[in-house]
C-alpha cells in the first residue's frame, strides 16, 4: 500500500463493454469549429473539436444501425452526442460512455468511471463513507448491497433522484441511477462507476449490464 493515495497507479484503469456504449471525449478544451480542421500545432490531448467529434461519431453510429437493419437520423444523433458528452464533461470523470440503442436517436443511459482519493478531510474512502455520501433518499431508502468484485470489495447502490430541469418551464426528470464504489486491493483510492438513465423500461437491462461491466473493472 502506498503512503500517498495520489501515487496509486490508475494508468491501466479500465472496463469492458459492448460497442453499444460510445466512449465520450472527457479530456481537452473544446476549441474546434466543427470542421475537423484543427490547428496542427495544437496538442490533440489538450484541444478538442466537440462538434466534429459528434458528427463523426453520429456517422459511425448510423453505419452500425444500418448493419442492425435500423435507420438513423444523423443530425439528431449529432445533436444528442454533443449534448450528452458536454454534460458528462462538466463532471470531469476519468472516462464516460453513452449507451446508444440501434434505431434510437437519443442516448439511453450514461456511464461514468471515476476515482476518489483520500485527503485530509476524508482520510479513508471506505465503503461505509461511500454509502453515506453517495446514497440519496428522495424516493425512500436506496437499495444498498455489499459485494465482492474481481477488483475488490464494493458497494452497489440502486436509487432514483430528481434531476435538473432540461427546459425552463418543463418538469424536473427522475434520474434512475446505479452506483458502484470499489476499493481495489492494495490501494487507498476508491474507484466509482455510475450508470444513469430516465426510462423505467430500461431498469432491468441497464442494471444487468451494469453488474456485468462492474465485474470487468481493472487497474
Amino acid at each position: 500500500m502506498t503512503d500517498d493515495p495520489l501515487s496509486d497507479d490508475l494508468s491501466n484503469l479500465g472496463l469492458e463493454c459492448s460497442e453499444d456504449w460510445v466512449p465520450f471525449p472527457v479530456t481537452g478544451t473544446d476549441t474546434g469549429t466543427g470542421t475537423g480542421d484543427a490547428d496542427p500545432t495544437m496538442d490533440p490531448a489538450v484541444h478538442l473539436d466537440l462538434d466534429y467529434w459528434a458528427k463523426y461519431q453520429a456517422e459511425e453510429l448510423a453505419e452500425r444501425y444500418a448493419r442492425d437493419g435500423e435507420k438513423a437520423d444523423v443530425r439528431a444523433l449529432t445533436r444528442d452526442l454533443k449534448r450528452a458528452a458536454a454534460d458528462s464533461r462538466t463532471r470531469n470523470p476519468l472516462a464516460a460512455f453513452g449507451w446508444y440503442v440501434s434505431g434510437h436517436n437519443a442516448v439511453a443511459a450514461i456511464m461514468e468511471l471515476d476515482a476518489i482519493h483520500p485527503d485530509d478531510t476524508v482520510p479513508d474512502v471506505s465503503l461505509a463513507w461511500l454509502t453515506e455520501h453517495m446514497a440519496v433518499r428522495e424516493f425512500g431508502e436506496p437499495d444498498v448491497r455489499r459485494l465482492r468484485l474481481p477488483l475488490g470489495d464494493a458497494v452497489r447502490i440502486r436509487q432514483n433522484f430528481v434531476g435538473e430541469k432540461k427546459r425552463l418551464l418543463g418538469p424536473r426528470p427522475v434520474i434512475r441511477s446505479l452506483f458502484y464504489g470499489v476499493r481495489p486491493e492494495g490501494m487507498r483510492t476508491a474507484i466509482t462507476l455510475t450508470l444513469s438513465w430516465t426510462e423505467p423500461i430500461l431498469d432491468e437491462p441497464t442494471e444487468r449490464m451494469g453488474d456485468d461491466i462492474a465485474g470487468t473493472l481493472s487497474v
